[in-house]
Formats: C-alpha cells, structure tokens, sequence
C-alpha cells in the first residue's frame, strides 16, 4: 500500500511539472498593438530619462522631427492626424497639434522616419513586462525603434 502510494505521489509530480497547464505560468510580458490614433493609457507612472508620463490619461502617440532631433510624442486625444498623414509644424494646423503636446521622448532613429519641421501619426507596439514598458514604433524605415520606460507605481 505504501507503495502505491509513492507511486502515485511521483506520477502525479511528473503530471503537475510537465502539464502545461498545470505549471506555473511564464512571465510573458503583456503584447497591445495601438494603430494610429488609438488612445495609448497607461496606468502607471512611465519614466524615460528626464521625462516622466503621468498616468490617469490617455495620449495620442506620434512622431515629430524639428531641427532640435525626433521625439515620440505623447498628445491629447484630440490632436488628429489620419494615418500616413504628414503635418508641417509651421502650418496652421502643426500650430494647433503643438498646443495638444503633453510630453517629448527624444529618439534616435538609424534613418528619417519623417521630413524635418513635420509630425505624424504612428503604430506602437507595447510591451508590459512589470518593472518596464517598452514601446517600439512599428511601420516606419527605421524598423524596431524601441523606447524603454522603467515603471513606478
């Protein structure tokens, strides 16, 4: 009977280890894909060197290149562009969008993503892996292009 027992005991540790489902789960950080002007909420404090994006709001996300370099842009939900659009900051509608800018995260891109004096919408991937976000610009000539934000509570 002790036997069975044990027996019983290690086939049923084999099952639990090597059952998918019955394993502990892997940290497999969280994948949200926001096309181009889907709101972008965190929910947590994200902070990238100098810069700290407060949660509690939603942003529209963009890409804006003047002569001071390129920035990932977090927006009011207002500020509007159709995807693939281009808009020139030195028109009547850049001067509106500068005034629906919360937060500039500079980036460095391996090649232009857009002209010099310009913003345009953007498809982010995000990533949550806990103590991190990462947001990597998809669709653009500069493939990959990754900003990691540490998170605060």
């Amino acid at each position: 009977m002790r036997r069975i027992r044990m027996i019983a005991a290690m086939s049923l540790f084999v099952l639990a280890v090597t059952s998918p489902g019955l394993a502990a789960p892997a940290n497999k950080p969280r994948t949200v894909t926001f096309e181009p002007g889907q709101q972008f909420c965190p929910s947590r404090v994200l902070v990238v060197g100098k810069v700290v994006v407060q949660p509690g709001r939603c942003y529209a996300l963009f890409v804006l290149r003047d002569n001071r370099g390129t920035f990932l842009v977090f927006a009011s939900p207002e500020a509007k562009i159709p995807p693939g659009q281009l808009v020139r900051l030195t028109t009547p509608a850049g001067a509106k969008l500068r005034g629906h800018i919360f937060y500039l995260v500079p980036i460095v891109p391996t090649v232009a993503i857009v002209p010099v004096g310009t913003i345009t919408s953007i498809t982010v991937r995000s990533e949550d892996e806990g103590p991190r976000l990462s947001l990597t610009i998809i669709g653009t000539p500069s493939p990959n292009l990754t900003v990691i934000f540490t998170v605060r509570s």
